[in-house]
């Protein structure tokens, strides 16, 4: 499969689908998502197969900063 310079010009940037995975990340860190939210995310992830990936890497991301702010064992 091609893809024509028009194609590419309307593709969304990665980077872009990474700020946009890392904002989804941050609001699922902050609090649970609304019925609404949740359908709107679903509808996010379901329109570029890319998304799919960031938004599971924002997540990893999250979860393991999440566990480094973690009091270990021996904080006091």
């Amino acid at each position: 499969m091609q893809i024509s310079l028009g194609q590419m010009a309307d593709r969304e940037s990665s980077a872009r689908i990474d700020d946009a995975a890392a904002l989804w990340a941050a609001r699922i860190d902050a609090r649970a998502l609304s019925p609404e939210e949740e359908i709107e995310l679903d509808r996010w992830l379901s329109a570029d197969v890319r998304r799919r990936g960031a938004f599971a890497r924002a997540r990893a991301i999250s979860i393991h900063m999440a566990r480094l702010r973690a009091p270990g064992p021996d904080s006091r």
